[in-house]
């Protein structure tokens, strides 16, 4: 991939240059079938987060809490961290350490995702169209929900959908075939965020490239939580500053 290539040809400079030690890659232990289906855990968890920020909207029409932020951020809470530690039951992660957040490869990623969102972007205008339907409903969303709750959902992305569509095929499902996982990732990721037209596929299909290749070549879980949740805060950004 042409993705590697040039990644490649970066990280010898810059290493040249800071004389900086790239952290281990992680090995992740062979997976017994247990633990391959433990993966639907991780789904609940993920859906659970998702419908918690519902609570909030539900409240302006029935009033049923008192808190309703509250409650969305303790459920919200609570999903993040038994997500996190049923990574680490698993050993498909290491444990969070900053020697895991480069700051030049976090920088060179979200290089290569702002120039696949350019791409994607100039695509979809030249074919009529000023967004993703996925982006839309998302945009709604965002507009009903409080500011806090939408922030919350929209950057833990990173968390979630990196173990999902990235550390999960590669090393809880096809752990011994990182080829297959890498297109499991790039696929699946690329549907979940249900690409209506081609414009919309190529969006999601780019970014998933990116993602993927950043993964396949470093396995570095935090690495590309980074990227994601980084860029996914800059669309927050641009989302309301244009409702401003």
């Amino acid at each position: 991939m042409c993705y590697l290539v040039i990644m490649d040809y970066l990280e010898i400079a810059q290493n040249q240059a800071t004389k900086h030690v790239i952290p281990p890659q992680h090995q992740a232990p062979s997976q017994t079938w247990k633990s391959r289906i433990s993966v639907i855990c991780l789904l609940l968890l993920w859906q659970i987060s998702q419908l918690a920020s519902l609570i909030p909207i539900i409240n302006q029409k029935y009033k049923l809490f008192h808190w309703p932020v509250a409650l969305f951020v303790i459920i919200f809470s609570a999903t993040v961290i038994l997500t996190y530690l049923w990574a680490r039951k698993y050993q498909l992660i290491p444990k969070i350490s900053w020697r895991y957040f480069p700051v030049g490869k976090i920088a060179l990623g979200l290089g290569f995702v702002f120039v696949a969102a350019l791409i994607s972007g100039f695509i979809m205008t030249l074919s009529g169209h000023a967004t993703t339907d996925n982006q839309a409903a998302m945009n709604d969303l965002g507009s009903s929900l409080p500011p806090i709750v939408f922030i919350a959902l929209t950057t833990s992305a990173g968390f979630f959908e990196e173990l999902i569509f990235r550390v999960s095929p590669f090393e809880l499902l096809f752990n011994q075939w990182p080829k297959i996982a890498a297109l499991a990732a790039w696929g699946l990721f690329t549907l979940a965020h249900d690409p209506t037209n081609l414009p919309s596929f190529i969006t999601y299909a780019s970014m998933s490239l990116v993602l993927t290749a950043f993964y396949f070549k470093y396995r570095n879980f935090y690495l590309n939580m980074a990227i994601h949740l980084l860029w996914n805060t800059f669309v927050i950004i641009v989302f309301y500053a244009t409702l401003a």
